[in-house]
């Protein structure tokens, strides 16, 4: 049995190596102790909503039915929320569609979220993902909504990028956009690598702790609460048994 197998998990992500190397208590909370969040988030509604209104546009919809394509996807998963904070994702969102569907695509769209499958040595177990975008000629693209543009690539979503390279072979790159300009990024071969052996190393030094951890409240007890990080969500206490272990 490994590591993976004493703790239910079948495979890692982009997503939850980045965490494990940002905040690994969270990364416990989340899927060891399984506490996810309960606060629903209208963010994340909006970039669900974006990605399909350009999804739609990419496969020949006029920009009216993207941004009727887009107001079905947020509607889906706001089941009527009605909050100040749904209604300002909202908003944004009709503006990012509008301004996702002015980019110049690499190509024809062939698949969108696609599943790949990546593994790495000495992690037993598969990481997974989804490239939201897969163009005819041979690049992927994942897109980022953002309320501020970057000037350069942020490290966790070139790790995800770098995943979806390694397991496709082919180009890829980030397409951020915002609710008054997107940027496009390509992810290089000395990036891509770069960020590859970051998730190699850090899938290895997961695999070393669960290894050394019995459960969920065994591995919170050793990880330190960062009430800083905004990924932090105090859920899960720790039993004062255990910090005497």
């Amino acid at each position: 049995m490994t590591p993976f197998d004493a703790h239910g998990i079948d495979h890692l992500s982009a997503g939850s190596l980045n965490l494990w190397m940002a905040n690994p208590r969270e990364w416990a909370v989340r899927y060891l102790a399984k506490q996810e969040a309960e606060d629903p988030d209208p963010a994340l509604w909006r970039g669900s909503a974006v990605e399909a209104g350009l999804a739609c546009w990419l496969r020949g919809g006029s920009l009216e039915q993207a941004r009727t394509a887009a107001c079905q996807s947020f509607d889906l998963n706001a089941l009527g929320d009605l909050s100040d904070e749904a209604e300002a994702e909202r908003g944004l969102m009709s503006l990012m569609v509008d301004r996702a569907c002015g980019w110049t695509a690499p190509g024809d769209l062939t698949a969108s979220q696609l599943r790949i499958e990546h593994c790495f040595d000495g992690i037993p177990v598969p990481l997974v993902g989804f490239l939201d975008f897969a163009f005819e000629t041979e690049i992927d693209v994942d897109l980022k909504t953002t309320r501020a543009c970057p000037s350069r690539p942020r490290g966790n979503h070139v790790r995800q990028v770098a995943l979806y390279r390694a397991a496709r072979d082919r180009r890829g790159g980030l397409l951020y956009v915002t609710a008054r300009k997107l940027a496009y990024f390509e992810i290089d071969d000395a990036d891509a690598q770069a960020a590859l052996d970051d998730l190699h190393a850090a899938g290895l030094s997961l695999t070393q702790f669960l290894a050394k951890v019995g459960d969920a409240d065994d591995a919170l007890a050793c990880l330190p609460y960062n009430p800083d990080d905004f990924r932090t969500t105090p859920k899960v206490p720790i039993d004062p048994v255990l910090q005497d272990r």
